[in-house]
Order: C-alpha cells, then sequence, then structure tokens
C-alpha cells in the first residue's frame, strides 16, 4: 500500500508519496476543495495550477487539521503564482505542461531507509575575476548582464528614450527577472534591439521566470529579493503520516503573521486616499459657498432695486 506523508505550508496541505511525488491541497468556499500537483526546482516548492476540485470540509475543520501537521521545511520558498517560459523558445505563452519532471533538478538517493535529496548547485556562479567589467547575453527581448563579481542585471526596451532595468538571481534552473524600474536611454529602441541580436545566447538556465511571487516557507512572508536574505528555515522536522480523509479537531489555529513593510506601504495608501478625498470634499464646499453667495447677491441686488 503506498504511504503518504503530509506537511503544512499556509493554508495548503501538501503531500508526498514514498517516490517523491508532490500534491497540494486547500480549502475553498463552503465544504469543497482543490488541489494540484507540486515540483520542486532549486530551494523552492511550485505550487502548479489546481486540476481538480470536489467536496471537502468546513474551514476550522480543515485548519485544525493542518495545523496538526509538521511545517514543510524541505524548501525555503515557495511560488503559487508564477509564468516560467523556456530560454531556448523564448516563448512568451508560459510553460506548464510537463514542468514537474522538466525541471525537477534533484537527485533522489537511498541511504540507511531514507531518501535525501541533493539539489544541484547551479546557483549564482560569479565570472572569473580576469574578465572584463561584465559579460552580456541575449534572452528574447532581454539584455541579461553578467558583471565581474557575478551580480545579474537585466535590459528591455520599454519605450522611446527609455529602457526597464532590473536585478536576475538564478535558483535551480530558473534565471527569476525581478521587477525593474524605468530609466532614460540614449540608445533607440531599433539601436538597442540591433545590438541585441549580436550578443551571444543565455546558456547558464533552461528557464526564465517574469512574472512571480515567491514566499518564505517558514514565515509566510514575501520574498522581496532572491539571495539578499537571511535563511529563516529552521531543520530537524518529524513527518507524520496523515490520511487525507481523516479530519478531527486539534489545536488552535494560529495567527497570521503580518509583514510590517507590507503593512506601513497599506496604511500610507490609506492615507493618500483618504487625504484626497478629505481635499476633493472641501473644494465642493467652498464652490457650493461661493454659488450660493453669488445667487445670494443677486437676490439681494434685485430686490434693492425693486424696492428702490
Amino acid at each position: 500500500m503506498m504511504q503518504y506523508t503530509a506537511y503544512r505550508l499556509g493554508e495548503y496541505k501538501i503531500i508526498e508519496d514514498e517516490h517523491g511525488d508532490l500534491w497540494w491541497e486547500t480549502h475553498i468556499g463552503l465544504g469543497s476543495s482543490k488541489s494540484g500537483k507540486c515540483f520542486i526546482n532549486g530551494d523552492i516548492l511550485f505550487i502548479k495550477p489546481s486540476d481538480s476540485m470536489g467536496p471537502g470540509f468546513l474551514k476550522g475543520e480543515f485548519l485544525d487539521h493542518l495545523n496538526k501537521l509538521p511545517k514543510w521545511e524541505k524548501t525555503k520558498y515557495y511560488c503559487a503564482s508564477y509564468k516560467i517560459h523556456g530560454c531556448k523558445s523564448g516563448r512568451i505563452k508560459p510553460r506548464f505542461d510537463g514542468l514537474d519532471s522538466q525541471l525537477q533538478d534533484e537527485v533522489i538517493i537511498e541511504k540507511n531507509g531514507s531518501t535525501q535529496r541533493e539539489i544541484a548547485k547551479t546557483e549564482d556562479k560569479s565570472v572569473k575575476a580576469d574578465t572584463t567589467d561584465h559579460i552580456s547575453h541575449k534572452l528574447g527581448r532581454y539584455e541579461i548582464i553578467e558583471k565581474n563579481m557575478g551580480q545579474l542585471f537585466w535590459k528591455s526596451p520599454s519605450g522611446l528614450g527609455s529602457l526597464k532595468v532590473g536585478r536576475c538571481h538564478i535558483k535551480g534552473s530558473i534565471l527569476f527577472l525581478e521587477p525593474g524600474k524605468t530609466e532614460l536611454s540614449s540608445p533607440k529602441k531599433r539601436e538597442f534591439i540591433q545590438q541585441l541580436i549580436c550578443l551571444p545566447d543565455w546558456r547558464r538556465t533552461k528557464y526564465f521566470c517574469t512574472n512571480y511571487t515567491i514566499y518564505y516557507s517558514k514565515t509566510g512572508g514575501i520574498c522581496r529579493r532572491l539571495g539578499d536574505e537571511k535563511d529563516l528555515n529552521g531543520t530537524g522536522t518529524k513527518n507524520v503520516v496523515a490520511n487525507h480523509k481523516t479530519y478531527g479537531g486539534g489545536i488552535n489555529i494560529k495567527p497570521i503573521i503580518v509583514n510590517k513593510s507590507d503593512t506601513k506601504e497599506k496604511l500610507q495608501a490609506l492615507f493618500n486616499f483618504c487625504k484626497t478625498w478629505v481635499m476633493l470634499i472641501l473644494k465642493l464646499l467652498f464652490g457650493c459657498f461661493q454659488i450660493v453667495y453669488k445667487v445670494s447677491r443677486a437676490i439681494i441686488d434685485k430686490w434693492t432695486r425693486f424696492r428702490g
């Protein structure tokens, strides 16, 4: 009989079978659930789009069951929203089909009755110190710039006389392109494209990702920049074999951890919104007061002339 091991990851239940295949399950609506497949690339668990929906349990029962499971600690990050493209084809259309096998850069070793995973180390290899200041590569409409110290950046035409520029990071076999900023550029779009065509192709990764949101597995907080943060995960989680059809009462639901920077940004946005509305209301009131004043003056003048 197939053995399954279940873990807790936010409001996801991650299920792993004895062969290393991964699935996810979560609660939706009233007494319903949805599920799909997962795959690991580098140190990131990718949650693929849902491929099935069905009856489930009440949300409270589902969360109680999750709280009895060990935390997922096999990857430092997880990603539930992403668009992955092939570097060779450069197609805009996201590649979802077959990524669980094509992106699995792991070697599974049976040792002492336990399964260990050796993740392929392909991340952030620096350019040799005796090379030039940077090396540029072509990746579709992007110019990938590899600095002498190993930092990676990307450039892409944005509009007339401007470029979008951002940082890149390699995780597993994927090049992640961070959101960029628009900068003024001396070469025009046509000149940039002509220079781009002459560059060598990017070959360090098989895939690249342009739109994504990555979270820390331990805290659930958003990872703003890959590679620049400290290791937040612990180790030593004990596996628990769970029957995914059995849900029972458990410990209290843990409070949600709020990211301070996100809260500050939301408060600032709310303040700006309220400020705009207050100014608008004051302007409307002032305009109404002026209209009433002018109408009153006109009526008084006419009344004075009539009496005179």
